[in-house]
């Protein structure tokens, strides 16, 4: 059985400090600043200026998730617009920052911005016209279909002057099936109506597909294959001396995927390959970056629909179930850089007990022809106390 040690994506650390910190619940004054009537006509600016001139006019601190920036189309120079008129701060956010395709949580006393989890699985910047469409996922009144109405998706071509967008159901066996589909479509109508997001979340539960937009394409994809696109995130990487369960926790944040491990499969390794982890890699997936990590440790890394567990391979019970000298290997290191076939560097951190013997030979022989060296030049020439007579 598996021990998850994290729950998920960019929200994920989010969510966990605000339950950690749930014994200091947040002050009365941001409930209270929360339900006030708010007026407020913010144009076009970059997102931080926007957010800026929202905490002076409410009197709430809004802070925003670097996720956010990862997601928006230019980082924090895209530009967004917010109004309102007539409506509390706690009945505007939700729909406001939906627009933008967002979310907000109150973090103590703060109200934190996050990525919409379906922005968020798009695994990559958001165009403005993707944007502008997920923000009409998230915010338009779909009608159930009949009379003149038509269903969800001419409902969101129409909102969005789109006639081009499109549902598109990945191949697989089951989501190939047009009765399969059409269950799945008649189910979703029953919660109109609704915001074409939670039609779309309700088409994908208990079938273990989720959705992404992607263009004018919304695509319908198992969870485990999603789990996949998102590893492909390409990321440039430094671990020095790093506790290997921090490095793992790491990229699956950045991965925004869930981690889990089974038990004890941590205590399998070397105690300094799990607390003297060392890594670079420059414009690599995360996938890759698992792959260098699996090879240097014999960790395997299992897809599963909901994110990544991590198990002991074949060959690491038997190279750690040995004496207590199989655990005690050399803590140092051997430097190579390698050229990947996309053209990505990785910098590979070898012991020298994994090579050949005769590469571990000659390193040796090496290392000693530098010693001989070293000595000859730096060993300080000694004399005679006294001189012998003449």
């Amino acid at each position: 059985m598996s021990r998850p040690i994290m729950a998920y994506p960019a929200i994920a650390a989010t969510v966990l400090a605000a339950a950690c910190a749930a014994a200091a619940q947040p002050s009365g004054n941001i409930q209270l600043a929360l339900d006030k009537l708010v007026e407020f006509d913010i144009p076009n600016a970059p997102v931080d200026t926007a957010f800026e001139q929202l905490s002076r006019k409410t009197a709430v601190k809004f802070v925003i998730d670097p996720s956010v920036y990862e997601c928006m189309p230019y980082g924090d120079q895209t530009r967004l617009g917010m109004k309102v008129k007539g409506y509390t701060l706690r009945e505007a956010l939700s729909p406001m920052l939906g627009k933008q395709a967002m979310e907000w949580i109150v973090d103590n006393d703060t109200v934190r911005v996050l990525p919409a989890p379906a922005l968020l699985r798009m695994a990559r910047r958001a165009t403005y016209k993707e944007l502008e469409v997920l923000g009409l996922i998230n915010s338009l009144k779909a009608q159930p279909p009949g009379g003149e109405t038509g269903d969800v998706l001419e409902q969101l071509r129409k909102a969005a002057g789109n006639k081009d967008l499109a549902i598109i159901f990945h191949a697989s066996a089951a989501q190939a099936d047009k009765e399969v589909q059409a269950e799945a479509v008649r189910r979703a109508n029953t919660v109109l109506p609704g915001t074409p997001a939670s039609w779309l979340d309700f088409l994908c539960h208990g079938r273990g597909w989720t959705w992404y937009l992607w263009g004018d394409s919304i695509m319908v994809v198992e969870k485990a294959r999603q789990v996949e696109r998102q590893l492909q995130r390409q990321v440039s990487l430094r671990y020095d001396n790093a506790d290997l369960t921090t490095v793992l926790l790491d990229l699956a944040r950045q991965a925004r995927v869930k981690l889990s491990m089974d038990p004890g499969v941590m205590d399998l390794l070397p105690a300094e390959t799990r607390t003297h982890f060392n890594l670079r890699m420059t414009e690599a997936t995360i996938d890759q970056a698992l792959e260098v990590i699996g090879g240097a440790t014999g960790l395997r890394f299992v897809r599963e629909p909901d994110g990544l567990r991590v198990q002991a391979s074949e060959r690491l019970p038997q190279a750690s179930a040995g004496s207590d000298s199989a655990r005690q290997r050399p803590p140092f290191y051997v430097k190579k850089s390698l050229t990947m076939p996309d053209g990505s560097t990785v910098e590979l951190l070898l012991r020298p007990d994994e090579l050949p013997e005769d590469v571990q030979e000659a390193i040796k022989a090496e290392r000693d022809k530098l010693f001989e060296l070293l000595i000859k030049k730096y060993r300080p020439t000694t004399r005679p106390a006294t001189q012998p007579a003449r």
